[in-house]
């Protein structure tokens, strides 16, 4: 539980002293940039950004940024207030699925450097389970 609250806690930390990620910015960029190039990049099929989202999201329009900046800000609330959410039993399923879906959208859109980060992550909440 300690780990899982440390590397949580920590990339909520660096996510809330970055203004680019707080605002939305960051994600703006990334996807807006990855919509712009996917074809040329190596491994282009082990990309999953869905099509809807690049289509609605993959401008660095104000609305979009606005989008994003959502989408930051629930990103941060869910890395504060994940590891103690497992504590409490009643909420203990709730925030195991949670974790898991919220990782499995990393590796969609980073597959190549956080699919063995996720698959860690998301087997240390079937311990959580067990």
């Amino acid at each position: 539980m300690l780990i899982t609250t440390d590397v949580y806690w920590n990339s909520a930390w660096h996510k809330l002293r970055s203004q680019q990620f707080r605002t939305g910015l960051y994600l703006a960029q990334w996807v807006h940039t990855y919509t712009q190039v996917k074809d040329q990049l190596p491994y282009r099929a082990q990309h999953a950004v869905p099509g809807v989202v690049r289509c609605r999201m993959g401008n660095l329009a104000d609305r979009d940024v606005r989008l994003w900046r959502l989408v930051a800000a629930t990103v941060i609330t869910a890395e504060i207030d994940l590891p103690p959410a497992l504590l409490v039993p009643q909420t203990m399923p709730y925030t195991i699925t949670a974790g898991i879906t919220m990782h499995i959208a990393f590796t969609a859109l980073k597959p190549r450097q956080l699919v063995t980060f996720s698959s860690l992550t998301v087997g240390t909440y079937t311990a959580f389970a067990a």
